[in-house]
């Protein structure tokens, strides 16, 4: 009667037990980190736009700053607004390919 006892059969909460911790594990590893979220359109397009308006404005207060203490004016404003301008475009484009690598990693 001692080998009835041993027969993993007899004991079906076992196998309960390692399918579930099999599910589990598998659950875990798709399932996304706690504190990130999917990204909206909205959140996406207002990061975007303070990105892009950030340099712009950064650039144009330097040339601002640039033509009151060189006495230059007005080419300190424009040159620094065109250099803003193409920071702003180089921080958007940062920002895009790193929620493209995230996203990504994320279906991977």
């Amino acid at each position: 009667m001692s080998g009835e006892d041993d027969n993993p059969r007899n004991h079906p909460r076992a196998d309960l037990d390692e399918l579930q911790q099999r599910i589990d594990a598998k659950r875990a590893k798709h399932q996304e980190p706690a504190g990130k979220q999917p990204n909206s359109a909205w959140s996406l397009g207002m990061r975007y736009g303070s990105e892009f308006f950030g340099g712009v404005l950064v650039g144009g207060v330097l040339g601002y700053v640039l033509d009151a203490v060189a006495g230059i004016s007005p080419f300190g404003l424009i040159i620094g607004t065109m250099l803003g301008f193409a920071a702003g475009t180089l921080n958007v484009v940062r920002a895009a390919r790193e929620i493209s690598s995230e996203s990504d990693g994320r279906d991977a």
